[in-house]
């Protein structure tokens, strides 16, 4: 450092060396880097900040290995967050032909990183290219003046490497990190669903969506290391955001042992600019031409298996039943409690509390949904429902049950700050999934949660219903006899098959209210018999529950639906 008296002199020299521009952009950058060599050991850590995981270079060299191995060399890579350089590195290693490198990332530790990995490689080797770093939020970040014109030539061959942040822009903005696109709906989520969650996303779903639609007139390759839920949503996007991708193709790799994450990953290939295709095939990156499965489109429907879908199609349309989530309160510790002796029970809070029993109603989990049946002695909790429907103002508790409106009072501090923006401009103490529906007698309920789809007949306990968490669906009845047969066929194979067939059990819920909803009982009926409900029900809910079936109650219930 010292043989360059100004940054310029230190520049050109690495330029020579490594083809690397603007080492150093000013007299403060010189500074940073001089503090980051000192404290190397220290900045060296991983930082929570911005999701990332470094990708290990035995990985980016098997990214690029597999490009080389198709006949594929790019003269130029764009990597969007290239953190400490792995992939540009493997990049040099397997395509003589690359002359041109650009690259992003807004973490200073990273660029100094990445460079002196470069300068390191420039004492090992010859570095015939020229690359272009720059220190900046990939969202808000404008191509470099002509790089787009660069890539048109068409002896030039693009390919985007990269690996994002694993992270979603909430956790982000609890972070209060820099690293966020614009605010911007991009799965078009509106209202309650919106507000709920459902508008979240990962931070690596905005970045390679933004790529994609940045080089969508460019036939160029891509390789994106991501969660396979982010590959799922960025595959269901295509018709609505006319994505320009064709050949799309997903790698699943072991998060734990490369990344030490908890988490389904895989390496998503495809080729952009060439066309649109709406499915993506699954397969294994080392094994030639193992294909395991294929998801997308069919038609106008998302599925998760083809294959498999193909077999059970004749369930998919709408169902007759609306599928309701259970109720949503976020203040468990005050609102779920346990009944110690009549009148008097304990909260989450462990305070023994006597109140009314009026607005009390059994309560359910949704972990609890794991077999067909549930004994009502195990519902050992109770959950004060303040509303019985969404316009109704919890203040009329008071009349009639003043130890529970002072319990709820006493208790105000965790129910007025209730984070959820749902509460927002709502009556004191409200609570969310209820209406008549939540009120019938009988109910089928799921766990969002489950990998396995299996549905539980609830009865009502002292002849009040059985209220669910918001981790569950259910259906509900006012008569026990549809409960009773739908609940059969809710269990047969058929219907198994086909929910395994659309949903992705790498979702946080496979079996959400959307593809619950999918299921068309009416279809189902109109090709069974009772002979086959017998069947069902003699194989996998007799051990559960003893019940006479009846060919002529069968019947009248199957006809009285159909017509319906």
């Amino acid at each position: 450092m010292k043989k360059f008296p100004h940054y310029e002199e230190l520049n050109s020299y690495i330029t020579n060396q490594t083809g690397l521009k603007n080492f150093i952009r000013s007299n403060e950058d010189l500074k940073e880097f001089q503090f980051f060599i000192k404290n190397f050991l220290k900045n060296n850590k991983k930082i929570k900040d911005y999701g990332e995981f470094q990708t290990p270079i035995h990985l980016t060299n098997e990214i690029c290995c597999y490009f080389k191995n198709k006949n594929y060399n790019p003269q130029i890579i764009f990597e969007p967050t290239c953190g400490e350089g792995n992939f540009i590195i493997s990049a040099i290693e397997y395509f003589p032909s690359l002359n041109y490198v650009y690259c992003v990332d807004l973490q200073g530790k990273n660029e100094w990183i990445f460079k002196l990995k470069l300068i390191k490689l420039a004492f090992e080797r010859d570095l015939n290219l020229e690359i272009e770093f720059y220190r900046d939020n990939i969202f808000s970040h404008k191509l470099r003046k002509g790089f787009e014109e660069d890539i048109a030539k068409s002896n030039n061959k693009l390919l985007i490497l990269g690996n994002p942040p694993w992270i979603t822009n909430s956790e982000l903005s609890i972070l209060n990190s820099k690293n966020l696109p614009k605010k911007k709906n991009i799965k078009n989520v509106r209202g309650i669903d919106a507000i709920t969650g459902k508008g979240n996303f990962d931070i690596s779903e905005a970045i390679i969506l933004n790529v994609i639609q940045k080089f969508s007139t460019v036939k160029s390759k891509m390789a994106m290391i991501c969660k396979t839920s982010v590959i799922k949503n960025i595959i269901k996007a295509i018709p609505n955001l006319n994505l320009q991708v064709s050949e799309n193709k997903v790698f699943p790799i072991d998060a734990n042992k490369e990344f030490k994450i908890n988490a389904n990953a895989g390496i998503f290939v495809t080729n952009l600019g060439s066309g649109q295709d709406i499915s993506c095939l699954v397969g294994s990156f080392n094994e030639k031409n193992e294909i395991f499965k294929e998801f997308g489109y069919i038609g106008n429907v998302f599925v998760s298996n083809f294959e498999n879908y193909k077999n059970y199609q004749h369930l998919e349309g709408k169902s007759k039943y609306e599928w309701r989530q259970g109720v949503k309160h976020d203040a468990s510790k005050i609102m779920v409690l346990k009944s110690i002796t009549n009148g008097k029970y304990v909260n989450g809070l462990n305070e023994e509390i006597i109140i009314e029993d009026e607005y009390l109603y059994p309560f359910l989990k949704g972990s609890m949904l794991k077999s067909p049946i549930l004994n009502n002695n195990s519902i050992k909790h109770l959950i004060i429902m303040t509303q019985a429907t969404l316009n109704q103002d919890p203040e009329i508790i008071a009349l009639k049950n003043p130890k529970l409106w002072f319990y709820l009072n006493s208790h105000s501090k965790y129910l007025d700050n209730r984070k959820s923006i749902v509460y927002k401009d709502r009556p004191r103490f409200s609570i969310f999934g209820v209406g008549d529906y939540a009120f019938k007698p009988y109910k089928i309920g799921i766990s969002g949660f489950n990998k396995n789809p299996k549905f539980c007949l609830i009865f009502p306990i002292k002849n009040k219903p059985v209220m669910l968490d918001d981790t569950s669906y259910y259906l509900s009845f006012e008569s026990f006899n549809a409960a009773f047969y739908i609940w059969i066929l809710l269990n047969s194979e058929d219907v198994r098959n086909f929910l395994l067939s659309i949903a992705f059990l790498d979702s946080k819920r496979p079996f959400n209210k959307g593809n619950l909803m999918r299921i068309e009982i009416q279809k189902y009926l109109k090709l069974i018999t009772f002979e086959n409900v017998l069947e069902i029900y003699n194989k996998n809910l007799k051990d559960y529950f003893v019940f006479d079936l009846e060919k002529n109650d069968f019947l009248n219930f199957k006809n009285k639906e159909i017509l319906n």
